[in-house]
């Protein structure tokens, strides 16, 4: 594992080994096993097919600790082997379409030792093993994963789960976020990681699943509202108003695109695509609120220069009959509806919705053409390409009818 692939999760993808099985792009095949001290004579035969590179002892002083890391409660000392699978083969669990990557190896053991008692524990795929060894070792342990010798020796386990108390900081509440979940930060992610204080008050974003969001990073609810959660970093209360698919904040395939079609702020903070920041932010700043904030029209007189929008006047937010337009043609293009949020405490500007709705297609998602399917299918680039193609040739034809 290089260093670039340690500081940059996202990169980990599979290829194909033969026409059953996969292997990753990752230099090293690093797994961990779990196993209470006094069961360790249990595993010595099957430790023979790994290449062990450290043995660790944990004796967590909660029992929370290790159902936190483990997904089961150790009620006994664990020891943790860092070993290495010098020939790993993947399988998919749902053959070739399924995203889900299981080591033969890890689970043939896993099998193997269950049999006799359910106190056992091996990841089973990269993502696994980034986040168990995150949580165990912290973040700044990843570093040690270059194999060296010298570093390892180093590497010690944490007293408790990384996060339990809270994150140090939000480059390390970020970069686990990332290894555990698929998320984005919908807004002000310009200030992220390091300039929270000149920002909003609160961190405003879209996951894929909510209650693991909420689980892995140590989200607590607050009073009000059921998108208002709140974390500890930095020993401050940060509020989070947490959205997730399917919750009515943006129409269920926009929320899809957003999170697939995702870029990296400062290569860490997950953010959207320029093309889904443009509109969506026009989308949250006139339908779900009743007042733009000058930031935002700042931001989006930016956002139109870098897509080439330059027949945009400055300031355009404020005109509702312009942003109804170019909201409606998006939205239109990519067959997008206007969505109702299952939180009743967001705004809804009702006199620009009704502008709107005057020039929103009603689409049923569920019944979307093989046609459409497919277009919703060509890479965003291209997209977008093709979306610009129809406007200046629709512009064109305008002209030419003066």
């Amino acid at each position: 594992m290089n260093k670039s692939l340690i500081k940059n999760f996202r990169e980990i993808h599979f290829k194909r080994l033969d026409k059953n099985f996969f292997i990753h792009n990752l230099k090293q095949d690093f797994h961990l096993i779990a196993i209470p001290y006094k069961k360790q004579n249990f595993i010595i035969e099957e430790l023979y097919k790994w290449k062990v590179i450290k043995l660790f002892s944990l004796n967590y002083k909660k029992l929370e600790y290790s159902k936190i890391v483990f997904g089961k409660i150790f009620y006994e000392k664990i020891l943790i082997y860092l070993v290495i699978d010098p020939a790993p083969k993947y399988r998919s669990l749902n053959n070739y379409y399924s995203k889900k990557y299981i080591n033969i190896k890890s689970k043939d053991m896993k099998d193997k030792i269950e049999r006799n008692f359910i106190d056992f524990f091996i990841t089973t795929n990269p993502k696994e093993f980034l986040e168990k060894y995150s949580l165990l070792f912290g973040i700044g342990a990843l570093k040690y994963l270059e194999n060296n010798e010298d570093k390892l020796n180093k590497l010690k386990p944490l007293s408790k789960p990384l996060g339990y108390l809270g994150w140090k900081n939000f480059n390390e509440f970020i970069s686990f976020a990332n290894i555990s979940c698929d998320w984005i930060v919908l807004r002000n992610f310009e200030f992220l990681p390091y300039k929270f204080s000149e920002n909003d008050k609160d961190i405003d974003i879209l996951c894929r699943d909510k209650k693991l969001f909420i689980r892995k990073l140590n989200l607590k609810k607050r009073s009000w509202g059921i998108s208002s959660y709140q974390v500890n970093i930095g020993n401050k209360k940060i509020p989070v108003d947490l959205r997730f698919i399917g919750d009515g904040y943006f129409d269920k395939l926009w929320e899809e695109n957003i999170l697939r079609n995702k870029i990296f702020q400062n290569n860490l903070v997950p953010r959207p695509s320029n093309l889904d920041y443009f509109y969506s932010l026009i989308y949250h700043s006139k339908l779900q609120k009743n007042k733009v904030k000058q930031i935002y029209s700042e931001r989006l007189d930016y956002l139109k220069l870098t897509l080439e929008m330059h027949n945009l006047k400055k300031s355009f937010i404020y005109n509702d009959l312009i942003t109804s337009k170019i909201l409606s043609d998006f939205m239109n293009f990519n067959k997008y509806n206007i969505s109702e949020p299952i939180d009743k405490s967001v705004e809804i500007n009702y006199y620009f919705l009704k502008q709107l709705k005057n020039n929103i297609d009603i689409i049923n998602n569920n019944e979307i053409p093989l046609l459409v399917k497919f277009v919703l299918r060509i890479p965003l680039p291209l997209r977008n390409f093709i979306f610009k193609l129809k406007k200046y040739l629709i512009l064109n034809k305008k002209n030419l009818l003066k």
